[in-house]
């Protein structure tokens, strides 16, 4: 049985694809930082469950060494773990951007880097990493979570020259408006003041994201495109899930980027 080893699996689309790949036979080692849902999968017998925080890399080096001497190898890495904020740059905290680039750059690049020596010695192994349509298009408002989506694009395609002659492939899945934990958060307004000349159009964006992820899709569909992508043998590198992130794409490669701009800016800022 192969194995594969995803971070974030408490929920939402890590949660999804942990069973996904459990129901077609793989062992798997579901990670997380609250010890509270270390039970959570307890009723099937292909999850193991481990403690992982993606922020402190001496967890991250115990978490590979543990799955490791449990199964003896991992086939597929999934970095899934991530948080999600919007909020203008002015008042978001120095907790909040630090928290974000913590989890959603340093621990895909420490977890990928610390797994590195046992695909090479093993001869092959995927990484599979999470990103999103922010990952390639941006919105007003989310300008930290653009920072470390962007990053994980140019990590990922890096990588994928880094490893390919030693046989390790590197995908990126890009999710679009899926009801995770993400969509709970959303639908409030966070509970912070703002200056007053942000008082009209930060709700005027909220409203539109709001209204986005209602009409949202399910996790279990990203869950189903990181099961493609990890076993796939094609050299293809980007993965989306759903029409409506694929029609944003084409449409932002398509249209000259001052019609693109002027687009966003009226369907998510005009009053």
């Amino acid at each position: 049985m192969k194995t594969v080893l995803i971070t974030g699996a408490s929920s939402g689309i890590g949660k999804e694809t942990a069973i996904l790949f459990a129901n077609n036979g793989w062992n798997v080692a579901a990670t997380m930082r609250n010890a509270g849902n270390i039970n959570m999968f307890a009723q099937n017998k292909n999850i193991k469950t481990y403690i992982l925080n993606v922020k402190d890399k001496a967890s991250i080096a115990a978490c590979i060494a543990e799955v490791i001497n449990d199964f003896s190898r991992i086939d597929v890495l999934v970095n899934n773990a991530g948080i999600y904020t919007t909020n203008p740059l002015e008042v978001t905290t120095d907790e909040e951007l630090e928290d974000i680039i913590d989890t959603n750059i340093k621990g895909v690049v420490y977890t990928s880097k610390f797994i590195l020596k046992h695909f090479r010695q093993n001869k092959g192994g995927t990484i599979v990493n999470v990103s999103s349509i922010a990952g390639r298009v941006t919105f007003p408002y989310q300008s930290i979570y653009h920072t470390s989506k962007w990053a994980i694009e140019g990590f990922s395609e890096s990588l994928y020259y880094e490893l390919k002659s030693f046989n390790v492939k590197v995908k990126i899945v890009e999710p679009g408006m899926v009801k995770t934990n993400i969509y709970n958060a959303v639908m409030t307004l966070p509970d912070k003041e703002y200056p007053r000349e942000y008082n009209t159009k930060f709700p005027k964006w909220h409203s539109y994201l709001v209204k986005s992820y209602r009409n949202g899709y399910s996790p279990k569909l990203d869950a189903e495109t990181i099961y493609k992508a990890a076993n796939s043998h094609s050299t293809r590198l980007r993965y989306t899930s759903d029409f409506s992130t694929k029609l944003v794409f084409f449409i932002r490669s398509f249209l000259p980027l001052f019609i693109y701009q002027n687009l966003i800016d009226k369907l998510t800022m005009s009053k």
